[in-house]
């Protein structure tokens, strides 16, 4: 299935307008928090960023609402994916608070795959400060950009029924879908990153353009305006790439075992 026509399905269907303003509310209100978050803890780092002050209170509880938050979108990624992967549908699904638990089963994946990728890491950084070499982490960056399309794979096959075994756990389990669906993810991989570079290219613009206004107010809402819609845009790629995904593990993988 071609990448426009899933992002066509994913803007038709019953109610799909009350959808994607929830989605768009939700992801806002994370983005809005989020950044709150970032620019309070970090603000040597993101010295650029705008926001609007909090307290230290206040950013524990904005922090609290950005975990749940996070763990709601995640949920209702993956709920989105299962219907996807046990039928043709691929309307978006209504908001509801079962999502909460499709989190609660996905999140023991997530969380080991997330344990392997720190492993790595620490040590490819523990190496490179011992012998300064930074084609180290060249070569590790490299690893896990080929490799995280694969465990997204694993996700998605995961989310078909949401049962737990040895092949969603053990490092070695990607390895089928490496042989299965290479060419295809590749391909798709090409086809994403065509995709992508119109939106990455919008709001690198936009943000520059907002960066230069002079009224400080006006600059704040519109930078805030702003990370709300690249939010949304981001989910909603995740979204498609994610249905694209789970096309390739029914046709490369489940319908041959």
């Amino acid at each position: 299935m071609d990448l426009a026509e899933i992002f066509q399905k994913i803007y038709s269907g019953k109610g799909v307008v009350k959808k994607h303003l929830t989605l768009f509310s939700i992801v806002g209100i994370l983005a809005l928090l989020g950044n709150c978050v970032v620019s309070y803890n970090a603000n040597s780092l993101f010295s650029s960023m705008i926001t609007v002050a909090p307290s230290e209170e206040e950013v524990k509880v904005f922090l609290a609402f950005v975990i749940y938050f996070w763990a709601y979108i995640f949920g209702y990624e993956y709920k989105f994916i299962n219907s996807v992967m046990n039928s043709e549908n691929i309307e978006l699904p209504q908001f509801e608070s079962n999502v909460l638990d499709v989190f609660i089963k996905m999140f023991p994946v997530f969380l080991v795959w997330q344990i392997y990728f720190f492993i790595i890491s620490y040590f490819t950084g523990k190496y490179t400060l011992l012998t300064n070499n930074l084609l180290c982490y060249f070569i590790f960056g490299t690893i896990m950009l080929f490799f995280t399309p694969f465990v997204f794979m694993l996700y998605v096959k995961f989310a078909k029924d949401f049962k737990y075994g040895k092949d969603v756990f053990l490092p070695w389990a990607i390895v089928k879908n490496i042989d299965c669906g290479l060419v295809d993810v590749v391909v798709l991989g090409v086809k994403y990153f065509l995709y992508v570079i119109i939106p990455v290219a919008f709001f690198t613009g936009y943000f520059e353009w907002v960066f230069t206004m002079q009224a400080e107010l006006i600059r704040l809402v519109a930078y805030l305006i702003g990370i709300c819609f690249a939010a949304y845009v981001f989910v909603i790629y995740k979204l498609v790439y994610g249905v694209a995904i789970a096309k390739i593990v029914k046709e490369k993988i489940i319908n041959r075992e």
